[in-house]
């Protein structure tokens, strides 16, 4: 593995080999691929000739992740997630840990991803092999770390503030949101960290006003610290914090979030990053422990991770362990690599599609040559693209430096993950929703250079991320038409499925697993519930796996608005649809927008053959039906600038109410009584920020108003449009009315556009 900084800076051990994974088997008329041998030709030489060689045993047993999402709190999702991976692991590793005992072989047995780390002989090898319960026998390879490169000359400051904070916009949100990232704690896997650093020591979580304890906020695989307290051995991991967190109240302002609090894992004990020890160190991230090792507390997990570490070549170990971090609310940032600027070098595991990885540009808003491009599979790495060039951030002994790399870009992108979540609590551990709110605000950087382009392509991933944008978008709770939207299981959590190939596995955002019906069920249908609430959809994606053969597939696709087994309408009737892998065994099945909780597919009585098999469902968001436009609306209003102009679908011309006569309110009649969920209320795009307080109600009559939504504070801001969404439940009214009591920037009620969003 590589810490990924200057070009040829870092090189980060690994104790795993990194090579693809066969396909999945396709159905019954499909010729099985080859699988690959289940010990590695690299373990059968370390233990040739009597020798003693450490080799990893991965375990086939997976985790049943269904009962997590039930769980209301990030720390309870963080225990059950350790339950079940836990049980998973000590139902499968009995008899590996006895052999390995029994052989009085050196072991260590990890339940973040189903593994036991063995020094044994050859004989104690076959052994393994031999039980059915080990799929594969993969072998342990150190790398070096060179001496780190320190930019020659520092990039200028903006304004007292850090080129790169700047130029994301992060210290924008500082000054118009008071968000520096307060109330959320971030966390990386590197070198060590200086923890007493100037700049670093005040948001240290082991710091609490003078008093220090480094229980639950510093763990140490590694070794390699004069003391218990952190250490860093290399400087790598003290630049990567700071550019999360640093600040030392003067000058030195390097962080993106620097209202943080910080904790650490030494993954890398200096020269090198034992797999083991990246290992413990995801390990420990979703319950830190005190010093010894013990007491673990899920409450204390951190809610962001970044990963500055990573090697070239298609690997998906580490993935069970950015899986359980997922679902336990934990984000887990990545460096895409420094292997650039060649297509398809991105590193793993940035380059999963579990990860969410950051390419590096420079000040001039130029892509870094050693950035590294795409991974040459069929979705687009890095994710997003970060400073990463003479990055200016702290280093061990009180001092600063400018290095460059991907492993400089990453710490943005995780800090403004913190950005967001402290600005929207109902956003924090929502991974797959913060994705979609960094991918929609990123600065589109059209780029062909590795056959992709517009807005999302394999050189800038999203575009250049702005922090400020990012923030905005969240507040306003505005999802942009198109984008998808993360779907979880519904409330057949409990649907059956073969070994390995349950339904979650539809819905967790890699094309390689997939949810296979037993052949012995006749009659099924799968339920999905969108990740963070109601939203309004207009078209899902349905996959096939990548070896299934052509096929065709009949089908219904219904929704709901309160509960699949209470309100459930069929959206689209039952229709059947061709697959074809030479397109991607993809379909997309499109609708009229419907605004609920849910979506179901169902399929016509069985048996099927071959039987039904679903790698990946994807939903997308609509804009819905606005049914305000051209509708009549009342109110006062300032000479020339009347009521009708929120209502014409021009958002350049708008409303003004009477001035300095708060309360001002406008009316508007839908024409007939039907259910709405959604007002937005627009400003030109082309207006500063401002803030105004409104309350949202509706009447059936037009003479009786009910609160649909109560007072509260919109922020408009043009990073998003000036655009602020507002759902709720759904309300069946006739009437809208909308009653302004202030406004920042003026002294009346002003709209440019209302949408009322209906069903």
């Amino acid at each position: 593995m590589r810490l990924l900084r200057a070009l040829g800076t870092v090189a980060v051990a690994t104790a795993v080999v990194f090579s693809s994974t066969a396909a999945h088997a396709g159905g019954p008329t499909n010729k099985e691929p080859t699988p690959p041998p289940k010990v590695a030709a690299a373990v059968r030489g370390s233990v040739a000739d009597g020798r003693t060689g450490t080799f990893w045993v991965r375990l086939a047993k997976r985790a049943d992740f269904s009962t997590v999402a039930g769980k209301k709190t990030r720390a309870g999702r963080a225990a059950e997630v350790i339950r079940v991976r836990k049980e998973a692991a000590d139902s499968s590793q009995k008899r590996v840990i006895a052999a390995a005992r029994a052989a009085h072989a050196d072991f260590t047995a990890f339940w973040i991803s189903n593994t036991v780390k063995v020094t044994g002989g050859s004989a104690l090898l076959e052994q393994l092999a031999a039980l059915p319960e080990v799929s594969k026998i993969e072998p342990d390879v150190p790398a070096v770390i060179p001496k780190p490169i320190a930019a020659p000359k520092a990039q200028a400051t903006v304004a007292g503030v850090e080129w790169n904070v700047n130029k994301i916009q992060a210290d924008r949100v500082w000054s118009e949101y008071s968000d520096r990232g307060q109330g959320i704690v971030v966390a990386n896997i590197d070198t060590g960290v200086q923890w007493d650093h100037p700049a670093l020591i005040g948001q240290y979580r082991g710091n609490s006003g003078g008093t220090v304890n480094h229980n639950y906020a510093w763990y140490n695989p590694t070794g390699g610290c004069p003391t218990s307290a952190p250490c860093d051995t290399d400087g790598h991991g003290t630049h990567t914090m700071g550019t999360m967190a640093g600040d030392d109240g003067g000058s030195n302002k390097i962080g993106v979030a620097p209202g943080v609090k910080w904790i650490a894992a030494k993954g890398c004990e200096g020269t090198t990053c034992a797999a083991a020890n990246l290992m413990a160190a995801g390990q420990w991230m979703l319950a830190p422990t005190d010093l010894s090792g013990a007491n673990p507390r899920p409450d204390l997990a951190p809610d962001v991770v970044n990963n500055s570490w990573g090697a070239p070549g298609y690997s998906e170990w580490y993935a069970d362990v950015l899986s359980a971090w997922v679902k336990a609310g934990i984000f887990p940032a990545f460096s895409n690599g420094n292997s650039g600027p060649a297509c398809g070098t991105a590193n793993y595991p940035g380059g999963l599609i579990q990860a969410y990885s950051s390419g590096a540009f420079d000040a001039n808003d130029v892509i870094a040559p050693f950035s590294s491009r795409g991974t040459g599979d069929t979705y687009i790495k890095p994710d997003i693209a970060a400073p990463g060039v003479n990055v200016r951030s702290s280093v061990p002994g009180g001092a600063y430096a400018g290095y460059s790399g991907t492993s400089m870009a990453s710490p943005h992108t995780a800090a403004t993950v913190a950005l967001i979540w402290a600005a929207v609590p109902s956003l924090r551990g929502n991974v797959d929703a913060t994705r979609v709110v960094l991918d929609g605000t990123a600065v589109p950087t059209p780029d062909t250079s590795c056959a992709s382009a517009g807005t999302a392509n394999e050189v800038w991933g999203h575009g250049k991320l702005d922090a400020y944008a990012a923030v905005a978008r969240a507040r306003s709770g505005v999802i942009a038409p198109g984008t998808e939207l993360p779907l979880v299981m519904g409330y057949n959590r409990s649907l059956p499925g073969t070994d390995g190939h349950w339904g979650f596995y539809s819905v967790d955002h890699d094309p390689a697993t997939y949810w296979e019906v037993p052949s012995y069920v006749n009659t099924v249908g799968i339920n999905y519930a969108f990740d963070g609430g109601r939203r309004t959809t207009d078209k899902i994606v349905v996959q096939l796996p990548a070896g299934e053969p052509a096929r065709t597939l009949t089908m219904s696709v219904q929704a709901a608005y309160v509960d699949s087994t209470v309100d459930a309408v069929t959206v689209v009737p039952q229709q059947t649809y061709s697959f074809n892998p030479a397109t991607g065994n993809k379909v997309t099945i499109t609708f009229p927008p419907v605004y609920g909780c849910c979506l179901s597919l169902n399929f016509p009585s069985g048996p099927w053959t071959p039987t039904i098999k679903i790698a990946e469902v994807q939903a997308f968001s609509a804009a819905g039906k606005n049914a305000a436009l051209g509708r009549p609306l009342t109110g006062t209003a300032q000479p020339g600038y009347g009521t009708a102009n929120a209502v014409d679908g021009n958002t350049s011309t708008y409303w003004e109410s009477a001035n300095n006569a708060f309360p001002q309110s406008v009316t508007l009649d839908l024409g007939a009584t039907c259910r709405i969920y959604q007002v937005e209320m627009a400003l030109p795009p082309s207006w500063g920020a401002r803030t105004q307080t409104a309350t949202i109600e509706g009447s059936t009559d037009g003479v009786t108003y009910k609160p649909i939504v109560g007072s509260r504070a919109y922020s408009f801001s043009p990073a998003s449009a000036n655009t602020v969404a507002v759902s709720f439940n759904m309300a069946s009214v006739r009437y809208v009315r909308l009653v302004f009591t202030a406004n920042t920037a003026w002294p009346a009620a002003q709209l440019s556009e209302l949408r009322v969003l209906a069903s």
